[in-house]
């Protein structure tokens, strides 16, 4: 699907919602100059001092909020279950630009690739940049493992803290957007959820190096201790923040973890998505996963709601292409959040505003304010009264382009 790109724009709307705590959302003038909000206007009447023959979007019978952030993707991925460890780095490019543009049709501007083969990843970043059919693409380059830990096969291993510096450093002059760290296994055969990944002085030394480079860490998290070893490092965004134990029998939740995460000010990216996808999936298709995550789902969401109701602060992920999670995945994900403890403005600066300043990009994207990016997508009702209303779309626009 391409993209119509236009050098100005003139947006009316009928109900802008600015960002997700903003008033009740009222009709307002969009001016879009060189892809970013030159100008917002509230009310009904074109204000008269711009240029006549700027093109212009009518929009007057929508809600128009920012673009969506979707905090934790793989883009190399292609979330239906199966592998793609035999493709070439040609395919995984071309794999994950078909990815990102599927993000952006859901609504999706900005996506955050938390890792996969750097070659790939460093690659379908460029690709993306030129190409405003496809969500902005940030990225991590591999994640950072123990040996033969959780996602090993990336090329992110790393035997000590030195090592661990090293490909901080490394990523970073590559073009790594932010950095990612496993603290904990995961889905990968031999390195199991509940185990410990990074010591607290490994996880600090990447904290301190991506720091000083400008960078954000986020952390995979799939027990307590991981996250408290990640919160002594010195970590502030951290990923799944699961409580997974040995017996998968949900008795794993720490009330101490919660509460030292709401009073550190630490963000979760909650990826509930996995689950609800591994479960919506055929039987067949699921296969063995599907009886773990049959027990593992429902914990899934009450330690979410737990974690929620200890005012611990999220940001939206879905974890798309892993297991069985499409890459337009977002919205569902935000309807778990909502019916799982957060309200539905809460859930909406999760997806905007939040995610872009967890991402470093809070003056950028995430809020529809002059100066910002003009991303945004338009909606038949208020997100912030019907979640739902995120599934259904009809103009997404990124850097002021317009979907067809």
């Amino acid at each position: 699907m391409a993209a119509v790109a236009l050098s100005g724009l003139a947006v009316f709307v009928g109900r802008l919602r600015a960002d997700a705590w903003s008033p009740a959302p009222g009709p307002a003038w969009l001016l879009v100059e060189q892809g970013r909000f030159a100008e917002i206007v509230p009310g009904r009447t074109r204000p008269p001092h711009w240029p006549d023959d700027l093109p212009f979007l009518d929009l007057g019978r929508s809600v128009v909020l920012p673009g969506l952030v979707d905090s934790h993707v793989h883009l190399t991925e292609r979330g239906d279950g199966t592998s793609t460890a035999d493709l070439s780095t040609a395919e995984l490019v071309d794999l994950g630009v078909r990815n990102a543009a599927t993000a952006l049709r859901a609504g999706v501007t900005t996506v955050a690739d938390c890792g996969g083969p750097p070659e790939a990843v460093f690659a379908i970043k460029e690709a993306t940049a030129g190409l405003p059919g496809c969500a902005r693409t940030l990225v991590a380059g591999a994640p950072i493992t123990v040996v033969r830990g959780h996602c090993w096969r990336f090329g992110g291993e790393a035997a000590d803290a030195s090592a661990v510096r090293d490909l901080t450093a490394g990523f970073t002059a590559a073009g790594a957007d932010f950095i990612k760290v496993m603290a904990s296994g995961g889905g990968t055969a031999g390195a199991p959820p509940w185990e410990p990944g990074f010591s607290e002085d490994e996880l600090r030394a990447a904290v301190e190096t991506a720091g000083a480079l400008g960078r954000p860490v986020k952390v995979h998290c799939l027990s307590a201790d991981s996250m408290r070893a990640a919160v002594a490092a010195g970590v502030r965004v951290i990923e799944h923040g699961k409580f997974r134990n040995a017996a998968e029998d949900g008795a794993g939740f720490d009330a101490g973890v919660a509460a030292l995460l709401a009073e550190q000010g630490v963000v979760v990216c909650p990826t509930l998505s996995v689950g609800h996808h591994v479960l919506a999936a055929p039987p067949e298709a699921a296969g063995e996963a599907r009886d773990l995550w049959l027990r593992r789902h429902p914990h899934d969401l009450g330690d979410f709601a737990k974690l929620a109701a200890a005012g611990v602060r999220m940001v939206s992920g879905t974890d798309a292409g892993w297991r069985h999670t499409p890459f337009d995945a977002l919205p569902v994900e935000l309807e778990l959040m909502a019916t799982s403890g957060m309200t539905n403005a809460a859930v909406l600066a999760a997806a905007t505003g939040d995610a872009a300043d967890a991402l470093g990009l809070g003056g950028r994207v995430g809020r529809i304010a002059p100066g910002h990016q003009a991303d945004f997508i338009a909606t038949d009702a208020d997100p912030v009264d019907d979640i739902t209303a995120l599934r259904r779309p009809h103009a997404v626009a990124r850097d002021g382009v317009l979907l067809p």
